[in-house]
């Protein structure tokens, strides 16, 4: 009696000429059952030849440890045939080789009227076979590519299309140690469960967020390789894309509510200023990334435009004498509701005064340089401060872990926050003090108008004038924010420096070095390649 197999009925008996007749006979007389019936040799010269029985055709398949493989169509190979392609199948795959190439010259040689005879002997022909272990320009260009050849080549191709900051997160996420257990693997020998053991290394070991940032961009380095690339990969037409609904992971992303205290981000600032080195090495928190965390405080803008301000873009704002404006252009702007529209920021004399004790260098191009010659401090400079802060682990080189004894925003008082997060302080702020319309102007919320998509650095002057910018109510805001945070980091300093002072001293803590790779779920364990020979296959 017939079994299930997923939703194709399996027999398993030893295939005769007569069971090549029954198929052919339920195909023409559509007595086909279900979406069709697959017919397994137990012939022990044929292990894992099958014949899979549709409505519309009968088609041979090799059942094979690394992988199905579609042999040809009933109406071109008979049951003899079917035996010999399936047997050549299998010597490649254990020898290393891909079989692919070979039924490809087969198939197309049949297709051309030749008979399987004549076409055995051109796909079979000795030669010099393919080497297994090629060098990495060989595989590249001939292939089958492994899994880090198809990450390395997708984001030669996918990175230049995201914007500065992206990409170098985006690379991140398909660059984590848990993707090392496939990364020697060959992209066509990949199957589901190698793929699901990544996704379920990641979900243990990284946060729910970034398991599923990185398991959906595999799937697009998969899906790149599919469409674009599939003969490189090892993939015929048949084989399906078994990754476009699976190992996905369970993710939704959370609205976040938490609205730091202006108590709590003065707090941090007094903090970041008095511990300078948090890491195993004497190295210290640059001017440039406390003035950036000063100026997420004091502006609340995005990280992204605010590291990379440019001197070259701050001007005198008009009718306000002694403050100056910074300015994105719409490029810089990239994102949130405001995405691609030019934004600039009146700062008060004040805010200068402060960030003016971090100045190093006034004639430099950057208002917030890094420890990197001629670059400017990023969004994961900033946010790599509030790591060291807080207390967290790094991931280092080799694997290796920095750890962190102490929690010092904690010992302050201080929940932990985001540079995002002050943006609804601020908002809050000023919508109790009713100037809910400034704190929209100053965090560059959407108003509905759409400026010159083509304004750039040399229209500034122009965007401070223009009502668009609104400039007066924007002034109005950043006025009184600014003058309430400077009160308040003057009187929570003492009482932080007190806390700090009193606190006992840590020892530096070195890197930890990297922990034993993790033991491999159950499975198949996989039998070693055998060294290719250049020799002929016969």
């Amino acid at each position: 009696m017939a079994k299930t197999r997923g939703s194709y009925e399996r027999e398993r008996i030893l295939l005769t000429a007569d069971t090549v007749k029954r198929a052919t006979r339920m195909i023409d007389e559509g007595t086909v059952p279900g979406r069709g019936i697959e017919f397994a040799d137990t012939a022990k010269a044929s292990p894992g030849l099958t014949l899979r029985v549709t409505r519309a055709s009968g088609t041979w398949y090799l059942r094979h440890r690394r992988g199905t493989l579609r042999l040809g169509g009933l109406d071109t190979l008979d049951l003899p045939a079917a035996r010999i392609a399936a047997s050549r199948a299998r010597t490649d795959f254990e020898s290393g080789y891909d079989p692919r190439q070979d039924l490809g010259v087969l198939q197309v040689s049949m297709e051309r009227g030749r008979s399987f005879e004549q076409a055995a002997e051109l796909a079979y022909a000795p030669s010099e076979p393919y080497p297994v272990e090629a060098t990495e320009e060989e595989r590249r260009l001939r292939g089958p590519w492994l899994w880090r050849d198809l990450v390395d080549l997708y984001l030669e191709v996918h990175l230049p299309t995201l914007r500065a900051g992206w990409d170098s997160q985006y690379e991140r996420t398909l660059r984590l140690p848990e993707f090392e257990d496939i990364a020697q693997t060959r992209v066509f020998e990949l199957t589901l469960a190698e793929f699901e053991r990544v996704r379920d290394a990641l979900v243990r070991n990284q946060a729910a967020s970034t398991a599923a940032r990185a398991m959906a961009h595999a799937r697009a380095a998969l899906d790149w390789g599919h469409s674009e690339h599939s003969g490189l990969c090892g993939w015929t037409e048949q084989d399906p894309a078994w990754w476009n609904k699976r190992a996905k992971v369970r993710y939704k992303a959370q609205v976040r509510d938490h609205t730091p205290t202006i108590a709590e981000l003065v707090r941090t600032l007094v903090v970041a200023e008095h511990c300078r080195t948090l890491g195993s090495t004497e190295q210290e928190t640059t001017p440039g990334t406390i003035a950036a965390l000063w100026a997420v405080v004091l502006t609340a803008q995005r990280t992204g435009a605010l590291g990379g301000t440019q001197r070259a873009t701050i001007i005198p704002v008009p009718d306000h004498p002694d403050w100056v404006a910074w300015n994105w252009t719409g490029e810089e702007m990239k994102g949130g509701t405001n995405a691609g529209r030019p934004h600039g920021l009146p700062i008060p004399p004040e805010a200068q005064e402060v960030l003016a004790r971090f100045e190093r260098d006034p004639d430099g191009e950057w208002l917030f340089p890094s420890r990197a010659k001629g670059r400017h401090v990023t969004s994961d400079g900033i946010n790599q401060l509030l790591y060291r802060l807080q207390g967290k682990p790094k991931p280092g080189k080799q694997g290796a872990v920095t750890t962190r004894q102490r929690d010092w925003l904690k010992l302050a008082g201080v929940r932990h926050w985001t540079p995002h997060d002050a943006r609804r302080t601020l908002s809050s702020f000023l919508t109790d003090e009713e100037l809910g319309g400034a704190g929209s102007a100053i965090l560059a919320h959407s108003t509905g108008k759409k400026d010159d998509p083509d304004a750039q650095v040399e229209d500034i002057t122009r965007r401070v004038y223009a009502r668009a910018q609104r400039f007066p109510l924007k002034a109005k805001g950043m006025r009184v924010w600014v003058r309430h945070v400077l009160e308040a980091y003057e009187r929570e300093r003492p009482i932080v420096e007190r806390i700090l002072r009193s606190a006992p001293p840590v020892e530096a803590v070195a890197p930890q070095p990297a922990p034993e790779a993790p033991v491999r779920g159950p499975g198949r364990p996989r039998k070693p390649k055998p060294k290719a020979e250049k020799k002929p296959r016969r």
